[in-house]
């Protein structure tokens, strides 16, 4: 039957880097029986939390009403979250860490994510650079208790689909595949 998987994207460019290395994944996962929901965190209209603890007063449901309304579904159905992210001066988008802050409403009605996969792309050279945000998404994977299905990081794609033919689009496929 396979896994519900939520595959979320935190990149503004439409048909980016970032968008087309999370293709790889889904079509591995779908190729391997997983039903996949995709949400464009990136391009969305997702404001950052607010604190105001409506979601603990009300059963999970946050009191913005913006596009995240449309991801709390696919997050209390789905028991894989995947994060795609550009990485921005050593860290993760701020589009995907908004999205990451409004998974606060796990408090108030407890999401049913069971494990998580990071992928990444940048434009320097430098493996490192990367560092900052696979150690942000470890901690907070560490602290819900997800577990880690594995991580694909992305050095080097400067411009627009410069990461066609980059054999980390073949890892990030394998990856998704191997979720039965």
């Amino acid at each position: 039957m396979g896994h519900k998987i939520l595959v979320v994207t935190g990149s503004p460019r439409k048909n980016g880097n970032t968008d087309l290395l999370a293709d790889a994944f889904i079509r591995g996962a779908e190729a391997a029986g997983n039903k996949v929901y995709r949400f464009d965190a990136g391009r969305a209209q997702v404001h950052g939390c607010l604190d105001c603890k409506s979601c603990i007063a009300n059963e999970g449901k946050c009191a913005q009403d913006d596009d995240m309304q449309q991801a709390y579904v696919h997050l209390r159905e789905c028991d894989i979250l995947v994060l795609a992210t550009p990485v921005y001066f050593f860290s993760l988008s701020s589009q995907i860490k908004a999205f990451i802050d409004r998974l606060y409403c796990d408090i108030g009605k407890p999401l049913s994510i069971q494990s998580s996969v990071l992928l990444t792309v940048q434009e320097d050279t430098n493996p490192t650079v990367a560092d900052n945000a696979v150690h942000t998404y470890r901690s907070i994977a560490n602290y819900i208790g997800w577990e880690n299905l594995g991580i694909v990081t992305v050095q080097g794609v400067k411009g627009v689909g410069a990461i066609i033919g980059n054999p980390k689009l073949g890892k990030a496929y394998t990856l998704g595949a191997s979720i039965l």
